[in-house]
């Protein structure tokens, strides 16, 4: 009886938010190459191939939207992109990205370029911090290079100029071997991003201090990836893979003692941190770690609305689930607000734009992972449903705390006068 009341109470949620449509699917990802040539010989010599390239965050900016493609195989020429954030001519589903900033910031092999760029996330500011793991893990040698892991920030309003470049040190991020997954981002003491770390070797969350340019990392058994949870189904699809703290979020701007949520994909468990701990890099983070409960299944990313409402899906379930931070215990307060087999088949990443729409990537990653992406049929889905709240960026009303301003740091600078002298001695030998 008891069960049947949860499951009522469940259902009685899902009819109160409105379901979600599909804005965008693509059946496989192209770009707005340079020439139709240029495609034709990528796609020869395999620097496109369709199949490998797939969508795992999508961020929005004014009537844009910036969409990550990680290099996870070969021929995924693009890593950042870029479109616009309405169909052209309110039908075209499946548009082809710019990349972004430029085609230059596109180049394997070459470090002052995006390597693999998993997630993003914008500020009210307009600032884009982009995480670049550094290398691709693409099989091909070819041009393949193992450049340090760096967070880069662009100014969307002048451009996508780049603000500050920052790499993180080999004992925060170790070069060839970290995977930078998720970030969140914190307006307080100077501005400050959390961003979680799966690498096999040596995961973690990494703290980034814009006031003081420097990072550092914080390492607990909860971040690791828990046997019972690595192998699962998603559409009859078996998946084996196991992976270590993945998605994160953060409580919301309005709170005093704000938390910061995680999980590693391959775990049935929410943990949360205070932000003052992460912040403070504190010795024995043990006693800090709050197992808040158990999910039904394995989780991908995540994402807190600006009135404490944590967004997250449940993979084998092909579900969303929705918790009030601020209402109820995450043992009882779970609801499940959508479940739909086909088009929630692996709820990846969750945002929201600046008209209160929540927005959901879905991109049937158990396809790729096993080497059976179908392009004749979509593979990769931006759905969207109404909530009218903005991110835990914000404030419930709607407006933004004072973001603390910043320019590049001497490293930045460092690298844009190095880059100005390679560009003179090449013009001079010419």
């Amino acid at each position: 009886m008891q069960r049947l009341l949860l499951l009522t109470l469940s259902l009685v949620v899902v009819l109160c938010h409105e379901q979600f449509q599909v804005i965008f699917e693509w059946k496989s990802i192209d770009f707005k190459w340079p020439s139709e040539e240029v495609r034709k010989y990528a796609l020869l010599r395999g620097d496109y191939i369709p199949m490998n390239n797939f969508i795992t965050t999508v961020k929005f900016w004014k009537d844009k939207m910036y969409l990550t493609i990680p290099r996870w195989k070969d021929g995924v020429p693009v890593t950042l992109g870029v479109t616009s954030a309405k169909p052209v001519n309110n039908n075209e589903t499946a548009p082809f990205l710019d990349p972004f900033p430029t085609w230059d910031m596109q180049k394997l092999g070459d470090c002052s370029a995006f390597q693999l760029v998993h997630s993003i996330e914008i500020d009210p500011k307009g600032r884009m911090w982009v995480l670049d793991t550094g290398r691709s893990t693409a099989l091909r040698m070819e041009n393949k290079r193992d450049c340090p892991a760096r967070l880069v920030i662009l100014d969307l309003e002048d451009n996508g100029k780049i603000i500050r470049t920052y790499e993180f040190p080999d004992y925060v991020a170790r070069r060839g071997v970290t995977y930078l997954n998720d970030i969140v981002l914190d307006h307080e003491n100077g501005g400050m991003a959390y961003i979680t770390d799966n690498g096999l070797d040596d995961p973690g969350i990494i703290v980034y201090s814009v006031k003081n340019n420097t990072s550092w990392k914080i390492r607990h058994d909860s971040m690791k990836a828990e046997k019972e949870a690595v192998g699962f189904m998603v559409a009859k699809t078996r998946v084996i893979n196991p992976v270590n703290v993945d998605g994160i979020a953060l409580s919301p701007a309005s709170e005093s003692n704000r938390q910061i949520y995680y999980s590693p994909l391959s775990s049935f468990h929410l943990y949360s941190i205070p932000v003052s701990a992460a912040r403070d890099n504190v010795t024995n983070i043990d006693q800090f770690v709050k197992e808040l409960g158990r999910k039904e299944s394995q989780t991908d990313g995540m994402a807190m609305s600006a009135t404490g409402v944590l967004y997250f899906g449940l993979l084998a379930d092909d579900a969303i689930v929705m918790w009030d931070t601020k209402k109820s215990s995450f043992a009882v307060g779970r609801r499940i607000i959508s479940r739909d087999h086909v088009l929630t088949q692996w709820p990846d990443s969750f945002t929201f734009d600046e008209d209160g729409n929540f927005w959901c990537v879905t991109n049937m990653l158990q396809n790729f992972l096993n080497n059976r992406v179908n392009i004749s049929v979509p593979n990769y889905r931006l759905i969207r449903t109404h909530l009218g709240v903005k991110s835990y960026q914000y404030y419930e009303n709607g407006t933004a705390p004072e973001w603390p301003d910043f320019t590049a740091s001497a490293e930045s600078v460092r690298f844009a006068l190095a880059t100005l002298l390679a560009v003179l001695l090449v013009f001079v030998a010419k």
